[in-house]
C-alpha cells in the first residue's frame, strides 16, 4: 500500500516538472517570436527608409537635368534673351525640397541605428556616404542659386537697356525726318542737323557695343552650363559605378577582404584587387569556377548563377537597381 502511494507521488511530480518545463519553453518561444519580428520590421524600415534616399538623389539628378535644358532663345532674329529663371527658381526649389526630405530621412535612419539589434557598419557606412553627398548637393545647389540670382539681375539690367535704346533709335528716326523737312525751309538749322546726326552714330555705336556685351554674356551662360552638365554626368557616373572581385577563401583573407568569416569589415582591405563597373552596362560576370557564393548582400530575386557546357558559373544580374541597392561592392567565393 505504500508502495503505491509513493508511486503516484513520484508520477504527480514528474507530471507537474514537465508542466513547468513546457512553459518555459513557451516563454523562451514566444519571446524568440517577437524578437524576430522585431528584426525583421526594423531590417525593413531600413530598407524603405534607404529605397526613399536613393529615390530622393534620382529625382535630383533628373531635376538637374532639367535645369541644363533650359537654354537661351534668339527672338526675331535679335539677341534678346528669353527668361528661363522661372523654370530654372522651379527646379532649384524642387531639389531643396528633396534634399531637405532626405536630410529627415537620413536623420530617421541614424535614430534606427541606435538600436543595439538593428546596428551594422556598412548600414552607417552608407549613411555616412549618404550625408557626405547631401551636403554635397546643397552647397552645389546654394551656389547655383545665387549665381541664378546675379545672373538674373544681370540680364534684366541689359534688356532694360536694349529697350531704352530701341526707343531712342525709334525717337532718332522721327527727328531726321523732321530736320530733313526743316533743311528745306530753313538753311540755319544745317549746323544743328549735323550735330543730331553724329549723336545717332554715337548712340548707334553704343547699341552695337551693348549688343556685343549681351552676346558675350549668352556665350558665358552657354559656357557655365555645360561645366554644369559635366558636373552632373560625373556624378551620374559615380551614382553608377560598382566594384566587383571573386577570389578564394585564402585570396579573400590575404587581401583583407573576407576576415573572421565577415566580408569588408577591415578598414585596410585592398580595393585595387576589385574590378571597376558601370552598372547601367554590366549585367553578367563570367566566374571561371565550378563552385561559387557570393558573400555580399544582394537580393536572391535579383541575380541568378548560370553554370556553361564547361561547368563553369558565371553571375547573371536580372535586377540590376535591386541587386546593387544594398550596396556597391559584389564578393563571390570561388574554388
Amino acid at each position: 500500500m505504500n508502495r503505491n502511494i509513493f508511486l503516484s507521488l513520484l508520477i504527480c511530480c514528474c507530471i507537474s516538472c514537465q508542466t513547468k518545463q513546457n512553459d518555459n519553453n513557451n516563454q523562451i518561444i514566444d519571446s524568440l517570436e517577437k524578437a524576430n519580428t522585431h528584426l525583421k520590421n526594423g531590417y525593413d524600415e531600413l530598407i524603405s527608409s534607404i529605397n526613399q534616399v536613393n529615390e530622393g538623389f534620382s529625382k535630383i539628378v533628373e531635376a538637374e537635368d532639367r535645369i541644363n535644358k533650359i537654354t537661351f532663345e534668339h527672338v526675331n532674329n535679335e539677341n534678346m534673351a528669353t527668361d528661363p529663371t522661372a523654370d530654372i527658381k522651379e527646379n532649384l526649389q524642387f531639389i531643396l525640397d528633396i534634399l531637405d526630405d532626405n536630410k529627415n530621412q537620413i536623420q530617421a535612419l541614424e535614430k534606427k541605428l541606435e538600436d543595439k539589434d538593428l546596428s551594422s557598419e556598412q548600414l552607417q557606412s552608407m549613411i555616412n556616404n549618404f550625408k557626405v553627398q547631401l551636403e554635397a548637393k546643397q552647397n552645389e545647389i546654394i551656389q547655383l542659386k545665387n549665381e541664378l540670382e546675379e545672373k538674373n539681375y544681370q540680364i534684366g539690367v541689359m534688356g532694360q537697356r536694349i529697350d531704352n535704346l530701341e526707343l531712342e533709335n525709334k525717337n532718332i528716326k522721327n527727328e531726321n525726318l523732321q530736320v530733313k523737312d526743316e533743311n528745306i525751309r530753313v538753311s540755319t538749322e544745317n549746323q544743328q542737323i549735323k550735330s543730331e546726326n553724329q549723336s545717332i552714330k554715337e548712340e548707334n555705336t553704343l547699341v552695337k557695343n551693348d549688343n556685343q556685351r549681351i552676346k558675350e554674356e549668352n556665350d558665358k551662360v552657354k559656357q557655365e552650363n555645360h561645366i554644369k552638365e559635366q558636373i552632373v554626368n560625373n556624378q551620374d557616373a559615380q551614382i553608377n559605378t560598382a566594384y566587383y572581385v571573386f577570389g578564394t577563401k585564402s585570396e579573400l583573407k590575404q587581401r583583407n577582404i573576407l576576415s573572421n568569416g565577415e566580408i569588408l569589415t577591415n578598414a585596410n582591405f585592398d580595393r585595387n584587387y576589385f574590378t571597376k563597373i558601370d552598372i547601367r552596362n554590366i549585367n553578367t560576370i563570367p566566374l571561371h569556377s565550378k563552385s561559387a557564393k557570393i558573400l555580399s548582400k544582394h537580393p536572391s530575386n535579383a541575380y541568378s548563377l548560370l553554370k556553361d557546357s564547361k561547368g563553369e558559373y558565371t553571375l547573371k544580374i536580372i535586377n540590376p537597381t535591386d541587386f546593387w541597392n544594398l550596396t556597391k561592392y559584389l564578393v563571390i567565393l570561388v574554388k
